[in-house]
């Protein structure tokens, strides 16, 4: 069976934004590869990593908070630390409000004449002033957004500091205050385009078939992760245990 992908589509210099069902993104696999093509769609390659028009990609996989541990969204970018690709992953809960807002994957191109945030929901996005917030870290914009964006539903709310809005090329986005899109210099991509913030609102349901049979999977999986070794590296040390065998491929940036 055919998946349509929904991609919502913004542009922050001109506010045009639009919702597509992109059903050829199905054949691409989870989050990374519909991030991976919507990003080849997008970017300039010659042209500067801060460049307006270059794209903001963040995507989950059709698996994403349906089954365990597969918690996390994709952000796709030019890095302004390296000039090539930047990939970065984060958890806890943009994933879930993305699918419960009814969308898969997120393009933010353009620049805001003035500092903004973006609040998007299955019933609405807006792009909204956010030059009070300009200056604040991260600790204290998700407090406020908290009290300006009220409502029920799974929220979830990503944000940059002072160092992504001066565009440090390795600056982070903070993810719901305990987790963040590390890598890469997504927060200076941000800073580029004065986006301080997105909160995205999800309260629709999502239905799966087949009800027994996705009971059975859930469990077996969850059984897995909990009473197994296959977790047990992050549970002890969580990411940095693989610093070892990462160094030893030469995958660190240091090298």
């Amino acid at each position: 069976m055919t998946r349509d992908v929904k991609v919502l589509y913004i542009d922050l210099t001109t506010g045009k934004m639009s919702r597509k069902l992109r059903p050829d993104l199905a054949e691409y696999l989870g989050g990374a590869g519909i991030a991976t093509k919507l990003l080849q769609e997008e970017i300039l390659p010659q042209e500067d990593a801060l460049d307006p028009r270059q794209p903001i990609i963040l995507a989950t996989g059709p698996l994403a908070m349906i089954y365990p541990s597969v918690t996390k969204t994709v952000a796709m970018f030019k890095s302004p630390l390296t000039g090539e690709l930047g990939e970065s992953h984060a958890g806890m809960r943009l994933a879930m409000a993305m699918r419960l807002a009814g969308v898969d994957a997120i393009v933010i191109t353009g620049k805001s004449e003035s500092p903004c945030y973006l609040s998007i929901s299955d019933q609405f996005v807006g792009i909204k002033n956010a030059e009070p917030l300009w200056g604040f870290s991260v600790e204290e914009v998700g407090r406020s957004l908290r009290e300006l964006e009220p409502g029920s539903g799974h929220r979830s709310c990503i944000r940059i500091g002072p160092a992504g809005e001066k565009q440090v090329s390795f600056a982070c986005v903070n993810v719901d205050t305990f987790r963040h899109f590390g890598r890469l210099g997504l927060g200076a991509v941000f800073g580029s385009k004065m986006l301080k913030a997105i909160v995205i609102t999800g309260a629709h349901d999502e239905l799966v078939g087949d009800r027994p049979k996705y009971n059975a999977i859930y469990q077996e999986l969850y059984e897995k992760c909990v009473r197994t070794g296959a977790m047990e590296k992050y549970h002890e040390l969580g990411t940095p245990v693989n610093i070892k065998p990462l160094s030893a491929m030469g995958g660190l940036p240091t090298l």
